[in-house]
């Protein structure tokens, strides 16, 4: 599993159809619950074409009816995706949803496209979605095209066993999560469609409604008062301008001009550990009282030290709202932000260098620095921690906070996310649309089953593309020192 642009996936020749929701104006509803703050916000800064999605190859031939119902299915399922905003004169955002029934599937064929041509049109047919105008999702099929009989070249012939299925979703109505759930949820409503299995059944799914949830955000970031704890704490971290922190020096900076804060980001994808190797660290991060997130947190602020120099790391980690049971299967954006200050000040390096034996030298890794970065690390997320449930939107509001994140960092076990045993077999893979400017460092690490990916993007600028071809390298060094075939500790 990685988490990329899709023009990083290998996407076939073939047949495209675009796969869009369609409900007549007559249907929609008044909804009295209100927008959370995050939405709102959301409504006012984003950009055009921004968007967020997940791509893989769907077992089982291409059949387009029970692929409309599927997509129905999932529509049916999961209220925020029927759901919309229009703007009222002096009144701001107002809510209107469409039942189930109302909605309808739309399906377009493009035509047969050549490898470059899809490569080129999916992204632009996922763009459509927008913050303001419904459907807030779309999605796009490409059944591959059958090998040239007449062709000298003897090309390994694309399997007639499956056909590739996008979507791209504006970031109100899904977040990352929501992203990895869809794999197992799409598939599973194919096969069943296929089968004959009614419409009612499928569209049934005991799950909560992000639309509810986003009401009781709204109610509770109303409570919040401008010289309340969540507000000054913000304002602490931020320090005397209220702006957020940056990576280094010079890897992120402010746009000198249009011309740089139109150019895209740099968007890279490293595998940095084995299975084995993420799972030691766990362990030695589980028996320091801590999670794995503690431990590839530790690794990351050991790698920026030893390449970077800084001893405090400070960055925002994005982390899940999904509190109720009802919600954990749900479609929606259930994300907070947890700010975190790390102060690694007289912690020992977590590698130390001894020799193998024949004048070689190896990495194993200091006990007790380890113990000493994993601590350190799990009590500077959990300072930040209480403050993920409060609304940043409504908190920038009352502590006129006018800047946004330069420097994130996010951390997701997908191991246990249903169907993830079988993601690599369907080459799933989650999607982000490009980004531009020279302002932001992302990094979002993936726990899977293979081991731990990290997504990365950055400034196009030499400066940090030097700085992240470092950081990876020493990442990958300090995961060398962990695993199954390599697990000396270095002793005092």
């Amino acid at each position: 599993m990685e988490y990329t642009e899709l023009s990083a996936y290998d996407l076939p020749a073939g047949t495209v159809t675009s796969w869009t929701p369609r409900a007549d104006a007559g249907r929609w509803l008044q909804d009295p619950r209100e927008l959370s703050p995050g939405h709102e916000a959301h409504l006012r800064d984003s950009e055009p074409g921004s968007w967020i999605g997940s791509v893989l190859r769907v077992p089982g031939p291409y059949e387009p009816e029970p692929l409309r119902r599927a997509i129905h299915a999932w529509m049916s399922r999961h209220e925020v995706l029927r759901t919309t905003v229009t703007r009222d004169a002096g009144q701001g955002w107002r809510r209107v949803t469409a039942p189930a029934e109302a909605v309808a599937i739309r399906d377009l064929v493009v035509g047969d496209l050549t490898t470059d041509q899809v490569t080129a049109l999916l992204p632009s047919l996922l763009a459509d979605v927008s913050p303001t105008a419904w459907p807030h999702c779309v999605l796009a099929s490409v059944v591959p095209a059958a090998p040239d009989p007449d062709s000298d070249s003897d090309p390994e012939p694309e399997r007639a066993d499956h056909f590739v299925l996008a979507f791209g979703a504006d970031h109100s109505v899904m977040d990352a999560y929501s992203q990895l759930l869809w794999f197992e949820e799409i598939v599973s409503l194919y096969d069943a469609a296929r089968q004959g299995v009614p419409d009612a059944e499928l569209r049934t799914l005991e799950v909560g409604s992000h639309v509810d949830f986003s009401a009781e955000d709204r109610k509770l970031a109303m409570t919040l008062a401008a010289d309340g704890e969540p507000v000054r704490r913000w304002l602490d971290f931020l320090g005397p301008e209220a702006t957020f922190p940056r990576y280094g020096t010079g890897v992120t900076r402010p746009a000198r001009d249009d011309a740089e804060a139109a150019r895209p980001q740099a968007s890279r994808s490293y595998w940095l550990a084995t299975a084995d190797q993420t799972d030691d660290l766990s362990a030695r991060s589980r028996a320091r009282g801590a999670s794995a997130q503690s431990g590839v947190l530790a690794a990351f602020a050991h790698a920026a030290r030893r390449v970077h120099g800084p001893d405090r790391l400070r960055f925002v980690l994005p982390m899940h709202t999904r509190y109720a049971p009802q919600h954990a299967a749900a479609v929606g954006w259930y994300v907070g932000l947890c700010p975190v200050d790390l102060d690694l000040a007289g912690v020992d390096p977590v590698l130390r260098t001894v020799s193998a034996g024949q004048g070689e030298q190896t990495s194993v890794v200091d006990g007790d620095a380890l113990t000493a970065t994993i601590e350190r690390v799990y009590a500077a997320v959990s300072a930040g921690k209480p403050l993920v449930r409060y609304s940043f939107a409504r908190i920038a509001e009352l502590g006129g906070i006018t800047d946004g994140p330069h420097f994130a960092v996010s951390y997701v076990d997908t191991r246990f996310v249903p169907g993830a045993e079988r993601w690599s077999t369907w080459e799933a893979r989650t999607l982000r649309s490009p980004a531009y400017g020279t302002d932001e460092l992302y990094l979002w690490f993936l726990r899977t089953h293979d081991g731990l990916n990290v997504s990365t993007r950055y400034p196009d600028t030499p400066e940090a593309h030097a700085a992240m071809d470092a950081l990876v390298a020493e990442l990958r060094d300090c995961f060398r020192a962990f695993g199954t075939e390599n697990m000396r500790e270095a002793v005092a």
